[in-house]
């Protein structure tokens, strides 16, 4: 009977040390008293405990992928700086669109000239270029006024050879064309007889007459002409010879 008082008020002192550490813990009023040996009701919660802010510092993380290089937004343009030094002088620029303007109309005017005198020359029955310039005919016969007419409608002019290759290419286009009568050449002696010029009355730097020519047959011979062997001789300025113009190019 001693032994069981001793054992029950040793579990009453247990129970007693418990309920006081506990209150120590969790200072909190029990809703009823509990008795040794019987479990007392549950507790209500307590108090949030600390931030884990205050705890120690984890270890430094593995290193990221880098990230994408993208340009960001220009920033706020800022002042204007100070004005350099003057520079030198650039070269000279193109010219300007008027001189570039008039230029291109001098060339194409130059184009539309060659052009319009290919056509001309391209029209007649026989052409045949010599140096700088051509010798052209339509086969027909005129008096030597009506064939300086004829040749100045047609952009040209009678002709007449200045020089020795000139004169060969006229007499080809003499043989060429079948004429059978000596063709008119631009030089006269109306102004002074046995003085032959060009009909701008300019001396005659080139002459090829045959041996006793010009001899002013009958006193009526006043225009020149040459043969289908290149010779020189005079005629009737009235008669009706083949007429060969001369155009120049220019």
């Amino acid at each position: 009977m001693t032994l069981l008082k001793l054992f029950l008020r040793a579990l009453l002192l247990l129970q007693l040390a418990l309920l006081l550490l506990a209150e120590a813990a969790d200072p909190q009023t029990l809703s009823c008293p509990a008795y040794a040996g019987v479990p007392g009701t549950p507790g209500h919660n307590g108090l949030p405990g600390r931030d884990g802010r205050d705890g120690a510092t984890g270890p430094k993380g593995e290193k990221g992928e880098p990230g994408v290089n993208v340009q960001g937004p220009p920033g706020k343009a800022g002042p204007p700086g100070p004005a350099g030094a003057k520079g030198e002088r650039g070269p000279s620029g193109l010219p300007g669109r008027d001189s570039m303007s008039d230029s291109l109309k001098s060339e194409l005017q130059k184009l539309n000239d060659k052009i319009a005198l290919i056509e001309k020359v391209v029209n007649f029955k026989t052409f045949k270029k010599v140096g700088q310039k051509y010798y052209v005919t339509d086969g027909i016969e005129e008096s030597f006024d009506k064939g300086m007419q004829y040749c100045n409608g047609n952009g040209g002019a009678l002709v007449l050879p200045r020089s020795l290759l000139e004169n060969n290419a006229l007499m080809k286009v003499l043989v060429s064309s079948a004429f059978t009568k000596k063709a008119f050449i631009r030089i006269t002696d109306r102004e002074k007889e046995g003085e032959f010029v060009d009909t701008d009355g300019k001396k005659l730097m080139f002459t090829n007459w045959y041996p006793g020519q010009p001899d002013n047959y009958k006193g009526v011979q006043d225009c020149g002409a040459i043969t289908d062997t290149g010779s020189w001789d005079d005629l009737s300025c009235d008669g009706l010879q083949p007429i060969i113009c001369e155009i120049e190019i220019k």
